[in-house]
């Protein structure tokens, strides 16, 4: 289950999900899913948080 965090950091389970993505009318948040999800293998070297590099 995919989370949608709100404002104030607590965040609730998204009211709509499927297979293509997920929605919450409260926040006005739509997520996409397609594809596996990314590693940091899939980032740039440049692009990816120090503590994937190191």
């Amino acid at each position: 289950m995919t989370r949608c965090l709100s404002h104030d950091g607590r965040g609730h389970a998204f009211p709509v999900e499927d297979e293509s993505g997920a929605y919450c009318p409260e926040h006005e948040v739509t997520l996409l899913c397609y594809g596996a999800p990314i590693t940091a293998d899939d980032l740039a070297p440049e692009a990816a948080p120090d503590k994937f590099t190191k």
